[in-house]
């Protein structure tokens, strides 16, 4: 049976086509993605790979969690700062293990680890 599913982690999931309206989901507002699993399992077995990702603390790091930043960082090629102690909720991992997916006042950027600790 074909069905809808956010890959932002919130594990969404809609019978027809749409866009996931998750509140804090890292793919609010994005198109779901087709799935025609019999499992039920959405094909999130295909993230779990070996791949481990961890903190600047080394806190082991997984689709969804909250991170905040532990310095402030300029976003390049704007004079744009995000100040230390902002909240990145719903992260999504990447296939690079030194880099996250996440939204920091509605804009998504890709942050390295070293710069975030787990909430």
């Amino acid at each position: 049976m074909t069905h809808y599913v956010c890959k932002g982690g919130c594990g969404g999931v809609l019978e027809e086509i749409g866009i996931c309206e998750t509140e804090g989901c890292s793919n609010q507002y994005e198109m779901m993605e087709e799935c025609d699993c019999t499992d039920g399992k959405h094909g999130m077995e295909e993230s779990s790979s070996d791949l481990v990702v961890k903190d600047s603390n080394g806190a082991v790091l997984k689709d969804g969690d909250d991170v905040v930043l532990i310095k402030d960082l300029t976003l390049r090629g704007s004079s744009k700062t995000f100040k230390r102690g902002t909240k990145a909720s719903g992260i999504k991992l990447t296939d690079n293990d030194e880099e996250i997916d996440c939204k920091l006042e509605g804009s998504a950027i890709v942050l390295r680890v070293e710069f975030v600790k787990k909430v």
